[in-house]
C-alpha cells in the first residue's frame, strides 16, 4: 500500500461534478418535462432491449475490474485493506459472472445492469462532496442517497424498472410534474456548481 495515496476519485472539483451533473439532469428531465411519453417510451425501449442491457452490464463489469486490478500503473485501482487477498479471485470472478449474466439471465436485464451502473457512479459525487465547506454541498447527497436505494433495489429485482416505467406511462401527469421538480434541483445544483463550488 502506498503511503498517502489518493484515488483520482477524490481529485475531482466539486464544481465539476455539480456542472456535470446539473446538465446532464437538466437535459434529462427537460425531455421528459417536454415530451413526456417519447420519454418513457424510449425509456421502455431500451429497458427492454437485452443487446443495451448487455452493453451496459459489459461496461459495468470492466469499471469493476479496473477497480479491482491491483497494478501499480492502474490509477482506477482501489484499496480492499483487510479484504486484499480476495483482490485476485475477485478480478478472476468478474468476466465469469459478467458472462453468465449476459447469457442466462437475459429478461429485464437492463434493470440490473443500471442498477449496478449507478451503484459505481454514485461514489464519484459523493465522493466530491464528502467533508467539502459550502453547505449547499448537501445537494448531491439529497440526490444520491435515494437513487442509490432504488440501484440496490434493481440489481437483486431488475424486472421493477420495467414495471415502474409501465407505472408511469399511464400516468404523464405526474411524469410532468417530478421532470419539472428535477428541472428545478438540476438548475439548484448547476447555480450552486457556478456560484459556491467552483
Amino acid at each position: 500500500m502506498v503511503e498517502n495515496w489518493i484515488h483520482p476519485y477524490e481529485e475531482i472539483p466539486l464544481g465539476t461534478v455539480g456542472v456535470v451533473m446539473g446538465v446532464i439532469l437538466l437535459l434529462v428531465h427537460l425531455g421528459a418535462l417536454i415530451c413526456p411519453g417519447e420519454a418513457l417510451r424510449l425509456a421502455r425501449a431500451a429497458a427492454s432491449s437485452v443487446r443495451f442491457g448487455q452493453a451496459l452490464l459489459i461496461f459495468d463489469f470492466v469499471w469493476i475490474a479496473l477497480l479491482l486490478w491491483g497494478s501499480p500503473a492502474n490509477p482506477l485501482r482501489m484499496e480492499l485493506f483487510d479484504f486484499e487477498g480476495l483482490r485476485t479471485p475477485l478480478l478472476v470472478a468478474c468476466p465469469v459472472v459478467c458472462y453468465v449474466l449476459c447469457t442466462q439471465s437475459k429478461q429485464n436485464l437492463t434493470g440490473r445492469a443500471l442498477g449496478l451502473f449507478l451503484l459505481l457512479l454514485g461514489i464519484v459525487p459523493l465522493t466530491a462532496a464528502y467533508l467539502k465547506e459550502p453547505v449547499t454541498r448537501i445537494l448531491i447527497p439529497l440526490w444520491w442517497y435515494p437513487v442509490l436505494c432504488v440501484a440496490i433495489l434493481w440489481v437483486p429485482k431488475p424486472y421493477l424498472l420495467r414495471d415502474w416505467l409501465a407505472w408511469f406511462a399511464g400516468r404523464l401527469s405526474l411524469t410532468r410534474l417530478l421532470a419539472a421538480l428535477g428541472v428545478s434541483y438540476a438548475v439548484a445544483v448547476f447555480t450552486c456548481a457556478i456560484l459556491f463550488w467552483s
